[in-house]
Protein backbone atom coordinates (compact mmCIF):
# COMPACT_ATOMS: atom_id res chain seq x y z
CA UNK A 1 0.00 0.00 0.00
CA UNK A 2 1.26 3.48 -0.85
CA UNK A 3 2.01 6.03 1.83
CA UNK A 4 -1.01 8.14 0.98
CA UNK A 5 -3.43 5.28 0.34
CA UNK A 6 -6.30 5.47 -2.14
CA UNK A 7 -7.94 8.79 -2.90
CA UNK A 8 -11.24 8.96 -1.05
CA UNK A 9 -13.33 12.01 -1.88
CA UNK A 10 -14.33 13.97 1.19
CA UNK A 11 -12.40 11.79 3.65
CA UNK A 12 -9.37 13.28 5.36
CA UNK A 13 -8.93 10.51 7.94
CA UNK A 14 -5.69 8.60 7.19
CA UNK A 15 -6.90 5.68 9.34
CA UNK A 16 -9.35 4.66 6.61
CA UNK A 17 -6.47 3.73 4.31
CA UNK A 18 -5.57 0.62 6.26
CA UNK A 19 -9.09 -0.73 5.72
CA UNK A 20 -9.53 0.17 2.05
CA UNK A 21 -7.90 -1.84 -0.71
CA UNK A 22 -4.89 0.17 -1.99
CA UNK A 23 -6.24 1.15 -5.42
CA UNK A 24 -7.93 4.28 -6.76
CA UNK A 25 -11.70 4.52 -7.04
CA UNK A 26 -13.07 5.10 -10.53
CA UNK A 27 -14.86 8.29 -11.47
CA UNK A 28 -18.54 8.17 -10.56
CA UNK A 29 -20.40 8.33 -13.86
CA UNK A 30 -23.04 6.47 -15.82
CA UNK A 31 -23.89 6.06 -19.51
CA UNK A 32 -27.31 7.60 -18.88
CA UNK A 33 -30.30 7.64 -16.57
CA UNK A 34 -31.71 4.18 -15.94
CA UNK A 35 -34.24 3.61 -13.14
CA UNK A 36 -33.88 -0.19 -13.47
CA UNK A 37 -30.16 -0.03 -12.73
CA UNK A 38 -30.86 2.35 -9.86
CA UNK A 39 -33.31 -0.17 -8.36
CA UNK A 40 -30.62 -2.85 -8.47
CA UNK A 41 -28.14 -0.54 -6.77
CA UNK A 42 -30.71 0.38 -4.11
CA UNK A 43 -30.44 -3.26 -2.96
CA UNK A 44 -26.67 -2.80 -2.48
CA UNK A 45 -27.24 0.62 -0.93
CA UNK A 46 -30.04 -0.05 1.58
CA UNK A 47 -31.36 -3.60 1.21
CA UNK A 48 -31.07 -6.37 3.76
CA UNK A 49 -27.53 -7.13 2.56
CA UNK A 50 -26.25 -3.63 1.91
CA UNK A 51 -23.74 -0.96 2.74
CA UNK A 52 -26.21 0.63 5.16
CA UNK A 53 -26.70 -2.69 6.96
CA UNK A 54 -22.94 -3.28 7.12
CA UNK A 55 -22.29 0.20 8.52
CA UNK A 56 -24.86 -0.20 11.28
CA UNK A 57 -23.77 -3.74 12.11
CA UNK A 58 -20.09 -2.83 12.31
CA UNK A 59 -20.72 0.28 14.39
CA UNK A 60 -22.91 -1.70 16.81
CA UNK A 61 -20.22 -4.41 17.08
CA UNK A 62 -17.64 -1.65 17.61
CA UNK A 63 -19.62 -0.23 20.55
CA UNK A 64 -20.24 -3.52 22.35
CA UNK A 65 -16.78 -4.99 21.76
CA UNK A 66 -14.76 -1.89 22.61
CA UNK A 67 -14.43 -2.49 26.38
CA UNK A 68 -12.95 -5.99 25.98
CA UNK A 69 -11.53 -6.07 22.42
CA UNK A 70 -10.24 -2.61 21.59
CA UNK A 71 -8.19 -3.76 18.58
CA UNK A 72 -11.20 -5.47 16.97
CA UNK A 73 -13.41 -2.52 17.88
CA UNK A 74 -11.01 -0.16 16.10
CA UNK A 75 -10.96 -2.46 13.06
CA UNK A 76 -14.76 -2.45 12.92
CA UNK A 77 -14.97 1.35 13.00
CA UNK A 78 -12.24 1.59 10.36
CA UNK A 79 -14.08 -0.81 8.04
CA UNK A 80 -17.36 1.03 8.71
CA UNK A 81 -15.72 4.20 7.37
CA UNK A 82 -14.93 2.43 4.10
CA UNK A 83 -18.50 1.15 3.93
CA UNK A 84 -19.69 4.74 4.43
CA UNK A 85 -17.62 5.70 1.41
CA UNK A 86 -19.30 2.90 -0.57
CA UNK A 87 -22.69 4.24 0.56
CA UNK A 88 -21.71 7.67 -0.77
CA UNK A 89 -20.51 6.21 -4.09
CA UNK A 90 -23.75 4.27 -4.52
CA UNK A 91 -25.90 7.29 -3.58
CA UNK A 92 -24.14 9.45 -6.17
CA UNK A 93 -24.52 6.72 -8.81
CA UNK A 94 -28.22 6.20 -8.00
CA UNK A 95 -28.77 9.96 -8.33
CA UNK A 96 -27.03 9.99 -11.72
CA UNK A 97 -29.32 7.13 -12.77
CA UNK A 98 -32.31 9.39 -11.98
CA UNK A 99 -33.60 7.95 -8.70
CA UNK A 100 -33.76 9.42 -5.18
CA UNK A 101 -31.33 7.43 -2.97
CA UNK A 102 -33.62 7.01 0.02
CA UNK A 103 -32.81 4.12 2.36
CA UNK A 104 -35.13 1.66 0.65
CA UNK A 105 -35.51 -0.91 -2.08
CA UNK A 106 -38.13 -0.80 -4.84
CA UNK A 107 -39.70 -3.99 -6.15
CA UNK A 108 -41.08 -4.65 -9.66
CA UNK A 109 -44.52 -3.34 -8.66
CA UNK A 110 -43.04 -0.06 -7.38
CA UNK A 111 -43.48 -1.21 -3.76
CA UNK A 112 -40.98 0.35 -1.41
CA UNK A 113 -39.34 -1.36 1.56
CA UNK A 114 -37.40 0.99 3.79
CA UNK A 115 -34.23 -0.07 5.58
CA UNK A 116 -34.88 -1.74 8.92
CA UNK A 117 -32.64 -2.28 11.96
CA UNK A 118 -33.65 -5.97 11.99
CA UNK A 119 -31.25 -6.33 9.02
CA UNK A 120 -28.38 -6.04 11.53
CA UNK A 121 -26.93 -9.21 13.09
CA UNK A 122 -26.41 -8.17 16.70
CA UNK A 123 -24.85 -11.38 18.02
CA UNK A 124 -23.80 -12.24 21.54
CA UNK A 125 -20.03 -12.77 21.42
CA UNK A 126 -16.92 -11.69 19.53
CA UNK A 127 -16.54 -14.76 17.35
CA UNK A 128 -20.17 -15.04 16.22
CA UNK A 129 -20.11 -11.34 15.37
CA UNK A 130 -16.92 -11.64 13.32
CA UNK A 131 -18.29 -14.72 11.55
CA UNK A 132 -21.47 -12.80 10.70
CA UNK A 133 -19.40 -9.86 9.46
CA UNK A 134 -17.48 -12.15 7.11
CA UNK A 135 -20.69 -13.81 5.92
CA UNK A 136 -22.15 -10.36 5.23
CA UNK A 137 -19.12 -9.36 3.16
CA UNK A 138 -19.41 -12.55 1.07
CA UNK A 139 -23.15 -11.96 0.59
CA UNK A 140 -22.48 -8.38 -0.52
CA UNK A 141 -19.88 -9.58 -3.02
CA UNK A 142 -22.38 -12.11 -4.42
CA UNK A 143 -24.97 -9.32 -4.84
CA UNK A 144 -22.46 -7.02 -6.52
CA UNK A 145 -21.41 -9.83 -8.91
CA UNK A 146 -25.04 -10.59 -9.73
CA UNK A 147 -25.71 -6.92 -10.40
CA UNK A 148 -22.61 -6.63 -12.59
CA UNK A 149 -24.13 -9.35 -14.78
CA UNK A 150 -27.49 -7.52 -14.96
CA UNK A 151 -26.13 -4.02 -15.65
CA UNK A 152 -24.88 -3.12 -19.11
CA UNK A 153 -23.07 0.09 -18.15
CA UNK A 154 -19.26 -0.14 -18.11
CA UNK A 155 -18.92 2.74 -15.65
CA UNK A 156 -21.19 1.11 -13.07
CA UNK A 157 -19.48 -2.27 -13.55
CA UNK A 158 -16.14 -0.57 -12.83
CA UNK A 159 -17.51 1.08 -9.68
CA UNK A 160 -18.90 -2.24 -8.41
CA UNK A 161 -15.62 -4.04 -9.17
CA UNK A 162 -13.70 -1.48 -7.09
CA UNK A 163 -16.12 -1.86 -4.17
CA UNK A 164 -15.69 -5.65 -4.40
CA UNK A 165 -11.92 -5.19 -3.93
CA UNK A 166 -12.60 -3.42 -0.63
CA UNK A 167 -15.04 -6.13 0.48
CA UNK A 168 -12.46 -8.84 -0.24
CA UNK A 169 -9.90 -6.84 1.74
CA UNK A 170 -12.36 -6.61 4.65
CA UNK A 171 -12.74 -10.40 4.61
CA UNK A 172 -8.96 -10.73 4.93
CA UNK A 173 -8.91 -8.29 7.85
CA UNK A 174 -11.81 -10.04 9.62
CA UNK A 175 -10.13 -13.42 9.08
CA UNK A 176 -6.98 -12.09 10.73
CA UNK A 177 -9.05 -11.07 13.75
CA UNK A 178 -10.69 -14.51 13.89
CA UNK A 179 -7.28 -16.19 13.71
CA UNK A 180 -6.07 -14.05 16.59
CA UNK A 181 -9.11 -14.17 18.89
CA UNK A 182 -11.31 -17.12 17.93
CA UNK A 183 -9.04 -20.11 17.53
CA UNK A 184 -9.15 -22.71 20.28
CA UNK A 185 -6.00 -22.59 22.34
CA UNK A 186 -3.85 -25.69 22.32
CA UNK A 187 -2.13 -25.88 25.70
CA UNK A 188 0.81 -28.17 26.22
CA UNK A 189 0.79 -30.13 29.41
Amino acid sequence: MGEKGPEIKGCKTPEIYKCAYPAPYPEIRVVGQNPYYARLLLEDYAGQVSELSAINQYIYHHFVLEPEYEEVSDLLSCIALVEMHHLEILAETILLLGVDPRYRTIDRNEGERYWDATFVFYGTALCDRLAADIAGEWAAIANYRRHQQMINDPFIKQILERIILDELHHIRLFNQAIERYCQPSMKRE
